[in-house]
Parts: C-alpha cells; sequence; structure tokens
C-alpha cells in the first residue's frame, strides 16, 4: 500500500468518525424526543486492484419494520377499545350505580312499591298521589335516559366528522414529507424525514387500521386492513363526511341515502369514483371504527332497551286480553275472537302445536293501516317460535282473513263473520293443532263500560298525549317512545282512576291496583329480539320487572367487557411498544460506549495520518 494510498484511507476514515461521532451527539439530544428512531453510521468499502478502502458513509436508522407494522395495529385495536370503553362507561353513569336513589332499578321498584302500597289500601290520597309521583318520576328517568343516549350519539357523529378531516389532512402532510424522501435518498436529514413520516402515520393509525409498504425509492403505500388503498405516493382517496346535527332515536344509518338519518363517510378516488365507505367496512379497527359501532350499534341497542321499557310498561296496563272463544266443526277445533276495537299496532295471536308432543308456537298479526307499513322492521320478526307478521285492515274483515290464511298456510282454515275472525285446524292427528286465539286491543279511555280494569296510564307525550298502541304508521311508535312517556294528564287530573273504572268501583275497591301490579312484576310479556339481552337474538318472555333488572345488568356486564377487552388491549400495546423501544430507542449508556470507541478510531486514524506526513517529510529531505 503506498503512502497517498493510506493518507486517504485515513482521511476517509477520520470523516466517518466524524459523522459518527455527530450521530452520537445527534442521538444523545433527542434522547426523548417523542417518534425519534436510533441512528447509526454504516460505512460501504470499495476493492481498487488489490487495496481495499472506505467508500461511502450512511446514517441508518435502528428499528424493527416488523415491530413497527405490528405496533401501528396495536395503536389502532387501542383507540377502538379505548374509545367504546369511555363511551360504554358514560352510558354507564347514565343509568346510575346499582342500587343509588337514581339508578333505573331503584326508581322503577319505587313505583312498583308505591303500586303495592296503593293495593293494600285504595282509598288513600295520599298513597294514589305516591303513585303518580312515582310514575312520574320514572317517565321523567326514562327521558332523560333516551336524551343522554341520543347525546353520545351525537357526540359521536361530531367526532367522526373531526376524524374524518384529520385523516384528510394527514394524508396531505404525508404526501409532502414522502416526496421529500423521494427526492434526496442519500441526504443525512432523510432520516430525520422518516421520523416525521413515522410520526404521521402512528397518528393515522390511531383513526384507522394501516398496513405500509415501501418501495426501492423510499416511498411508502397504505392499504386498510379491509384491502382499501388510500395512499401511494400520494392521495388514492379523499374521505368526506356529511354531518347530520341532532340525531333523534329514528334517525339511523341506511344504505339507501333516502331511509339515512346519519352521516356516512364517502370515499372518493382520484379518477372521480366515489363510494360508502361504510356500507363497504373499510374500517375495521381505529377510532373511526369504534364510533360507527357506537354510533349505529350499541347506542342505538341502549336506545331500543329503553324503548322496550316505556313500551312494556305502557302496553301492560293498558292492553286488554281477549280470549277467543271455542268452536268445534267435525273434527277440527279452532276459536272466534272478536277484531273490533284493535287499533294499529295492536295485535292477534294464534297458539298452535304440531302434534303429537310438539312444542307451542305462535303467530303474533299485527294490525297496519295500510301496505305502506309493510313489511314491518325486521326487528320485530321474532323466531321460528313466534313468527310476528304485519296484517291491512284497509281492505276489511274478509282481507284480513285472507292476509292470514296466506301466512300461516296449510293446515289452518281462517274465515270470518263481520269484524268476528274464525281460525281452526284440519283435525287431522299429526298436524298442527289450534290451542288458543287471543285479541289484544289497547284500552284508550280511563273507564270501561265493559267492566275491564286496564287503563292508558302512560301515553306518547310528544303526540299530544296519544294512547300508546305499538303503531307502524310513518314510522314505529317504540322508536324513542322512552324520550317520550308522560304519565297520562287525565289521570293526574283525576286521581280517583287509580281505583275507579266504571261508574260502580267502590273506592276501596282493589281490582285496578292489584291489575297494574300484577301486569307489571307477575305478567310474563313478549320481548323483541333487537335487545339483545344476554346475548339473545330470539323473542323472549319476562315479566316487566324482569326485563328493568335484564337491561339492568346488561348494561352493567357490557361495560365490564369493554373495560377489560381495553385493559388486555393496552397491555398488548405496552409490550409491543417496549419490543420497538429495545431496538429503536436511544439508549445514553449505550452511546457513550459508541462515543469511546469513535474516538479510539478517530485517534487512530489521526496518527496514520500524522505517520504519513513524517515519511512524506523524510523522502522529501532525501
Amino acid at each position: 500500500m503506498g503512502l497517498s494510498t493510506s493518507l486517504n484511507t485515513a482521511i476517509t476514515g477520520l470523516n466517518a468518525t466524524q459523522i459518527g461521532m455527530g450521530v452520537v451527539a445527534q442521538n444523545v439530544a433527542n434522547a426523548g424526543t417523542a417518534g425519534y428512531v436510533r441512528r447509526t453510521v454504516t460505512t460501504s468499502d470499495s476493492l481498487a486492484g488489490t487495496v481495499v478502502g472506505t467508500q461511502s458513509t450512511q446514517v441508518q436508522r435502528l428499528l424493527d419494520k416488523i415491530v413497527q407494522h405490528q405496533l401501528w395495529q396495536d395503536s389502532a385495536g387501542a383507540a377502538y377499545t379505548s374509545t367504546r370503553a369511555d363511551t360504554m362507561s358514560r352510558v354507564d353513569s347514565l343509568y346510575g350505580a346499582p342500587g343509588s336513589t337514581t339508578a333505573l332499578d331503584t326508581i322503577y321498584n319505587g313505583f312498583t312499591g308505591a303500586l303495592q302500597a296503593l293495593q293494600n289500601d285504595p282509598s288513600s290520597y295520599s298513597l294514589r298521589t305516591a303513585v303518580l309521583d312515582s310514575a312520574g318520576l320514572l317517565a321523567n328517568r326514562l327521558n332523560s335516559l333516551s336524551d343522554g343516549v341520543q347525546a353520545l350519539r351525537a357526540e359521536a357523529e361530531s367526532k367522526l366528522a373531526s376524524g374524518v378531516t384529520q385523516v384528510n389532512n394527514l394524508l396531505g402532510a404525508l404526501t409532502n414529507v414522502n416526496a421529500r424522501i423521494v427526492g434526496t435518498p442519500n441526504d443525512p436529514a432523510t432520516a430525520n424525514l422518516k421520523d416525521q413520516r413515522d410520526l404521521i402515520l402512528s397518528d393515522l393509525s390511531q383513526y384507522l387500521d394501516i398496513r405500509t409498504s415501501e418501495d426501492a425509492r423510499g416511498s411508502i403505500s397504505i392499504t386498510t386492513g379491509s384491502g382499501a388503498q388510500i395512499f401511494d405516493g400520494r392521495p388514492a382517496v379523499t374521505f368526506s363526511f356529511d354531518a347530520h346535527p341532532g340525531l333523534g332515536a329514528d334517525d339511523q344509518w341506511s344504505s339507501d341515502p333516502a331511509q339515512r338519518g346519519v352521516g356516512t363517510i364517502t370515499m372518493t378516488a382520484t379518477s372521480g369514483g366515489a363510494t360508502d365507505a361504510i356500507a363497504n367496512k373499510i374500517f375495521r379497527s381505529g377510532e373511526i371504527a369504534a364510533l360507527l359501532e357506537l354510533r349505529d350499534t350499541t347506542l342505538v341497542q341502549a336506545q331500543g332497551q329503553l324503548d322496550e321499557i316505556a313500551a312494556q310498561m305502557a302496553s301492560a296496563l293498558s292492553d286488554r286480553q281477549i280470549a277467543g272463544t271455542p268452536v268445534t266443526a267435525g273434527a277440527a277445533t279452532g276459536f272466534d275472537v272478536d277484531l273490533a276495537g284493535l287499533q294499529s299496532g295492536n295485535k292477534v295471536t294464534l297458539d298452535y302445536a304440531v302434534t303429537p308432543g310438539g312444542a307451542l308456537q305462535r303467530f303474533t298479526f299485527v294490525r297496519v293501516e295500510s301496505g305502506a307499513s309493510l313489511p314491518l322492521p325486521t326487528a320485530v320478526s321474532g323466531d321460528a317460535n313466534n313468527r310476528v307478521v304485519g296484517i291491512d285492515f284497509s281492505g276489511g274483515p274478509a282481507s284480513v282473513a285472507a292476509q292470514m290464511q296466506a301466512a300461516i298456510g296449510t293446515g289452518f282454515t281462517v274465515s270470518n263473520a263481520g269484524s268476528v275472525l274464525r281460525i281452526v285446524d284440519d283435525g287431522a292427528a299429526g298436524t298442527r293443532d289450534v290451542r288458543a286465539l287471543t285479541s289484544r286491543p289497547t284500552a284508550t279511555s280511563l273507564s270501561s263500560a265493559g267492566g275491564s280494569a286496564e287503563l292508558p296510564f302512560f301515553v306518547d307525550g310528544a303526540a299530544g298525549n296519544a294512547v300508546y298502541t305499538g303503531s307502524y304508521e310513518n314510522g314505529s311508535q317504540a322508536a324513542g317512545f322512552a324520550g317520550r312517556i308522560v304519565v297520562n294528564p287525565a289521570l293526574i287530573a283525576d286521581r280517583s282512576k287509580l281505583v275507579a273504572f266504571d261508574t260502580n268501583t267502590a273506592q276501596g275497591d282493589t281490582t285496578r291496583p292489584q291489575l297494574m301490579l300484577e301486569r307489571l312484576t307477575q305478567t310474563p310479556r313478549s320481548i323483541t329480539n333487537r335487545l339483545g339481552l344476554d346475548g339473545a337474538s330470539a323473542t323472549t318472555t319476562s315479566t316487566v320487572s324482569g326485563l328493568v333488572q335484564r337491561v339492568v345488568s346488561s348494561q352493567g356486564q357490557a361495560v365490564e367487557t369493554a373495560k377489560r377487552l381495553d385493559e388486555g388491549q393496552q397491555v398488548a400495546l405496552a409490550a409491543i411498544q417496549s419490543r420497538f423501544q429495545q431496538t429503536a430507542q436511544v439508549s445514553v449508556d449505550q452511546e457513550m460506549s459508541m462515543l469511546i470507541e469513535l474516538q479510539t478510531a478517530y485517534a487512530a486514524n489521526a496518527r496514520i495520518i500524522s505517520t504519513v506526513k513524517e515519511m512524506m517529510d523524510v523522502l522529501m529531505r532525501v
């Protein structure tokens, strides 16, 4: 090796150690900087004949990209679970701690307790007042719970708008940084730009689950967990959100714009094509996915539970149950029942069994006033053991009988004589046998000429104090009923009607107080399948009291489940963050050790330069 070659090698080594010292200083200075990834210096060698010399020096970031990608996925998962857990905790706080004075179950028990006291002493004016006061408190509590749930849905709507805006901003910022990285591939400052890019990607992963890939130029592409590409050196799509302020219980998402009452997220490609990101299930994790689930599923279900409580309370006290009259036609048996008095939303139930040994099954026929209200919403479709069918009454009794016949099929004969409906089986063994036919009209008056004790205790306050019948005209009356339920003002004006149901009722008669208490606490009622209680997806039976307890218990369980899921996800996130930091985080002790090595190498290269200079001086003097 000649002296000039040795000199060049030493000078190159000296420059490399100087760069390395600068990198060490930068690492130490940014040891506490968020998003900073530790750097190191790498050199590549060249071979010139038999001489090896240092060719170039590069600054590289030290990180495990596989771990980094997992970190972004877990970040999206943690944002999803924490968003859900936070909102579910707020829902739980709306209901109140079980047993507290403001808890829903406590207030409901206060109402049934007041009815129990009134049953023991129906003539007491103070006990009648206590019943109405406790009923008003219960109605007000349902109103406030409904308002609280809808406020949380509106908040989710607002956060979705902000989240979509932020995603677009992050993609725009990513475009600028990515272009600078691609344009300056060998610039030492590129490491800083990549740190900036990773911070943007980390922020983006809070909103949606992302998958990234990097090409040879250093440019990245991003797809969502669903496979939709959203970035390829520049934004591949632009997101937009048409927010709907002031959400109500009947405002829900639908793929049909005419039916949709909430905002949807639209993805517009650079080519101009637009798709509905919600309908295509683009968001599967992250804050946006959690907000969509809360707004369109979780909180809708919570509202449905409150509405079911309100509807069941009103119906339990107002709906009469008129059992059909047994009839026999040869070997066929069945029942006659009068449909007079049925109002929109009222029901007729047919109970039958497949013999021998068959389980009892039911058809529930729901009155509607026009074909425009059909079919009924899928949430009330029932299950295999209780099929719910809407019947258009606008065509008269003969049309009603024909529709019922078509719904139940062969094995039964449906006919009518005026308003009296008759359903009989075919009398054959091993087929379906009619067991009961029941009409369930709603009492609309506090007094009854027929001697029935049912009364419209709770009414629809937003509909001019209309009686609750469960109507499906212009939408379901049950939707949002918890926010509209009030005590019948006519009952407040004449509280004697808590006892007197006709002109002959004695002031001390227990019939009506006893009926109200039994209907709420002892009579099983059919509960719709839209509530998701205990994970059930079929129509079930429960007393109103049991329903209240199940709703409160189910809500508590849902909150605990959300909290446990979030705790587990946060542990997983912390673990992957620790793994990532093992490589990427700066250790000052490690940097000091590296600095000593660089100082030694620097001194060695400087000594070589000094020695070569001395040798050249000797040669010059020869």
